[in-house]
């Protein structure tokens, strides 16, 4: 494990735009030359973030991970791919008008040392930025296991995580050879998990969960089955079923929920199949220990999807009802009525949000920000994109605006048409009632600049992949090409964050169900 002893004590924000946070920090003085400013690191949100105007994340309480890929560089290395270019000092518009950066150096694509410390810590600072919630110190235990597991080759833990980091690295380095061994990785651990899951004891360890979900999450990176990602979901189904909600109610298991359900639930929807996770008991018994856990609006906004596969296969059960069968009338008021109370219950879910969280977005010029801390994208058919305060509301309004759109939809192929305020100007960004299918799933494009931003690193990329799948079968109207842009953003996430998954040849194949749910042949 990366530990912790010798990080910056700098807040989260200084650290992320890696700028000084406290003593010693550099400024430019009027004259354009720079000092040193000794500053104290004010608590619980520092100085230099409440100057330049910006939202302080606090300071980290707990250990995090850190990515020592650039630290393991040296000089005059034979490993490098390409030369090292000479850094340059640079003045960075979005970190206030007195800071100044210097950008990253490049990463080593072959490294001499160490390596597999290398590839996990690139992982965990990359890809599993969540750990990083400060007001959550348990939010970073199952991550922590990641990089604890044994050094045996026998562990599943340990060819699991080894497959996932090696290969991850290997896809956004273009390193062939890493491939390889990653893949030798992965057998290693499908052999691994196939004795495990004989062993009563082992089944019902945590460890087997993650180590499931990073072996799904290097199908999403390798794509070398187009269904693999699928099998591992139904496998973490079928264990979180056997396990039951009770052994999730704390450390771990409980940490890594969010991410459990996520990854459930999108292999129900696929499916279009009903869910273990509707049911109450799921909905409730993780967070009964009183004063110890509290549902988050991700949370709830899980609840809420927990019940969508379940109408995607009532919806199927109408289609297919038999001619000469009773009943069809009572079991589609019945599914009408569901959806309805999930709508409703997700417009009041929005409404929640607008008042706990105020002015955490507002809109700015997708060719305003500076390219010294941003990733080159596209170039963008909006005028204006949303931006937000910090990436938890981005998740949740992201998320949200995918479940709006599928519920949406069902809720017109039950016959009944969603009711929509007959507004001329409505708000940015959209609040319940408020635009069309196609409206909802413009704006979910409109936060792609957000999601990819250089400081999201790739746990933004990792997001957006199933609300864009969602919101490419929404665009009814491609008057702007919107669609061709939105393919090639989806190649971004491909070759950039290493996620073969979403490239744009492969959306056809994961959505295939869905696009059925949007487009059916009736209409």
């Amino acid at each position: 494990m990366v530990g912790v002893g010798g990080r910056s004590k700098g807040c989260k924000t200084c650290r992320r735009r890696r700028v000084k946070c406290g003593a010693n920090s550099l400024t430019l003085q009027s004259s354009n030359a720079s000092s040193l400013t000794t500053t104290d690191e004010a608590k619980p949100f520092c100085g230099r973030c409440d100057k330049a105007g910006i939202q302080c994340d606090g300071y980290v309480q707990f250990g995090e991970f850190v990515d020592l890929t650039q630290q393991m560089v040296k000089k005059g290395s034979s490993n490098l791919d390409t030369p090292r270019p000479t850094p340059s000092i640079t003045k960075s518009a979005s970190c206030g008008p007195n800071v100044i950066e210097v950008p990253p150096m490049p990463l080593i694509r072959n490294p001499s040392r160490d390596e597999q410390t290398i590839f996990s810590s690139h992982l965990i600072d990359r890809l599993f930025t969540w750990h990083e919630d400060p007001a959550s110190p348990e939010s970073a235990s199952w991550i922590s296991a990641l990089l604890l597991s044994s050094e045996d080759s026998g562990v599943l833990s340990f060819a699991s995580t080894r497959a996932l980091a090696t290969s991850y690295f290997a896809k956004t380095h273009s390193h062939s050879d890493l491939m390889r061994k990653g893949a030798g990785f992965y057998s290693l651990a499908l052999n691994t998990l196939r004795s495990q899951l004989q062993d009563p004891d082992l089944v019902f360890q945590d460890n087997m969960l993650i180590a499931i979900i990073c072996m799904a999450m290097y199908e999403l990176v390798t794509y070398h089955q187009p269904t693999g990602w699928l099998h591992h979901y139904r496998g973490l189904a079928r264990l979180t079923f056997i396990r039951g909600p009770f052994r999730h109610q704390s450390g771990v298991a409980f940490s890594m929920l969010p991410m459990l359900r996520s990854c459930i639930l999108l292999g129900y929807l696929v499916q279009r199949k009903h869910c273990f996770l509707e049911t109450p008991e799921w909905k409730t018994i993780p967070w009964e220990r009183v004063g110890l856990h509290q549902k988050l609006p991700l949370d709830n906004l899980h609840d809420i999807l927990c019940d969508i596969p379940g109408y995607l296969e009532d919806l199927d059960n109408l289609g297919n009802w038999p001619s000469g069968r009773t009943g069809k009338e009572v079991f589609l008021a019945s599914v009408r009525k569901r959806i309805f109370t999930s709508l409703e219950s997700l417009h009041s879910w929005r409404w929640e949000w607008e008042k706990d969280f105020p002015a955490s977005t507002y809109t700015i010029s997708p060719n305003g920000l500076d390219p010294e801390t941003s990733r080159p994208l596209p170039p963008s058919p909006f005028q204006s994109v949303i931006w937000f305060v910090n990436s938890y509301r981005a998740n949740e309004l992201m998320t949200y605006n995918a479940i709006r759109l599928i519920l949406t939809r069902s809720l017109e192929l039950s016959g009944l048409n969603p009711e929509v305020a007959n507004t001329t100007i409505a708000s940015d960004p959209l609040l319940p009632k408020e635009g069309t299918r196609h409206d909802v799933a413009i704006e979910i494009c409109r936060m792609v600049d957000y999601h990819l931003h250089c400081f999201r690193r790739s746990s933004g990329a990792f997001m957006i992949i199933f609300p864009l799948n969602v919101a490419y079968l929404h665009l009814d109207e491609d008057t702007y090409g919107i669609k061709p842009w939105l393919e090639s953003v989806m190649d971004l996430v491909a070759d950039t964050h290493g996620f073969e998954i979403g490239r744009r040849e492969n959306m056809p194949r994961q959505t295939a169900n869905l696009r059925s749910h949007c487009h059916p042949k009736q209409d």
